[in-house]
């Protein structure tokens, strides 16, 4: 049974994070003063932090780690001490359901046994969601069982790179409300090349709900949401494939198999507006992917050092994508073999 373990004092607080440990069927280790905290920080499944337990946390300068939340009562507070523990945030007990989500995604068995990947693009245009759909085509090509999620509402549409307009099944404004530990979402979402996909919505698709839903059905889908259907795949699949976009969202490191791969591209000024971009998010966990080709010549090793994380993989530019895109053609085929060995090997990384 998958342990969480619970660094908190107020009273109230444990039994809003006990009732999600229960619902998520993990063994809740509460302690209260920091050696003991200390010496069960690697092996638990899940760290879950009261908001007045983080001073003390952050005093004792462990190594980071996945599956970390700090909880509490006060958004503002918890605000806090995000970038300091690399740490996501929950507020209690009005996401318990959240909590309870992430729990049950993350014990590393059948309750979560996919490797999850959240790309965060450094500046815009690297193509970001062409390899989120291209790292899920190369896996499903492998016999993998895999799935794409686009989290930013602002991205590129995923319906569109993978030629997925006229796929029928569930795209986020179905999925919006979904909270807690759902059910398996495979045979409901629209499907390409073997390739499970949970997109905003674009085209014909997107025109017709607009036409039969109320406005605010429209609204794009909160962290809980995320959280729950993210947890739900991570179930049932063997990758799952996160397009965060800008990153601005707050679904990150919530899985005990996550990966977060910052795309830079290799120029100046891309090198500039990544680096404006692990300030901004506070990213300190992050290897960073290095796209090269025309009008990027700088050194992927030089890259990742100005930005002071690891050389995860560089992806070079290929010019029959463009056209292939137009046509619906997903990412990550044969035919256009330098693009798909790049991606390959990132696969064969994150498969290490």
């Amino acid at each position: 049974m998958p342990v969480a373990l619970v660094v908190a004092r107020d009273p109230v607080l444990i039994e809003s994070i006990l009732a999600a440990v229960a619902a998520a069927g993990c063994r809740p280790v509460v302690v209260r003063e920091a050696d003991p905290a200390r010496r069960r920080w690697r092996s638990a499944s899940a760290v879950l932090i009261g908001v007045e337990m983080a001073p003390m946390i952050q005093r004792l300068g462990l190594a980071q780690r996945p599956a970390v939340v700090v909880v509490g009562a006060e958004i503002a507070d918890l605000a806090l001490w995000s970038v300091p523990l690399a740490a996501s945030v929950l507020v209690l007990p009005s996401q318990v359901s959240a909590l309870t989500a992430m729990l049950s995604g993350c014990s590393g068995g059948a309750e979560g046994k996919a490797r999850v990947v959240r790309l965060v693009g450094g500046s815009g245009g690297l193509g970001v969601s062409t390899l989120a759909c291209a790292l899920a085509h190369v896996a499903a090509s492998r016999e993998s069982i895999a799935a794409v999620v686009e989290l930013d509402e602002s991205g590129g549409r995923l319906d569109l790179v993978v030629g997925a307009e006229r796929e029928p099944g569930w795209r986020w404004p179905e999925l919006r409300s979904a909270a807690g530990h759902i059910g398996d979402l495979r045979g409901r979402l629209p499907n390409v090349d073997g390739v499970d996909i949970v997109s905003h919505g674009s085209g014909r698709a997107a025109t017709a709900r607009r036409a039969i839903e109320d406005a605010d059905q429209l609204n794009g889908p909160g962290a809980e949401a995320m959280t729950a259907v993210v947890s739900s795949l991570a179930r049932t699949h063997e990758l799952v494939v996160l397009d965060a976009g800008r990153g601005e969202n707050t679904v990150a490191g919530l899985w005990a198999n996550s990966r977060t791969l910052l795309v830079a591209g290799a120029d100046v000024r891309s090198v500039v507006a990544a680096r404006a971009r692990l300030q901004l998010l506070g990213m300190t966990d992050a290897d960073v992917v290095v796209r090269t080709g025309r009008g990027r010549h700088l050194d992927p090793l030089g890259v990742a050092d100005s930005l002071g994380l690891p050389l995860f993989g560089v992806v070079n530019d290929d010019d029959s994508l463009p056209l292939a895109l137009e046509n619906g053609d997903p990412p990550g085929h044969r035919r256009r073999r330098r693009y798909t060995r790049d991606v390959e090997r990132l696969l064969d990384a994150i498969s290490a």
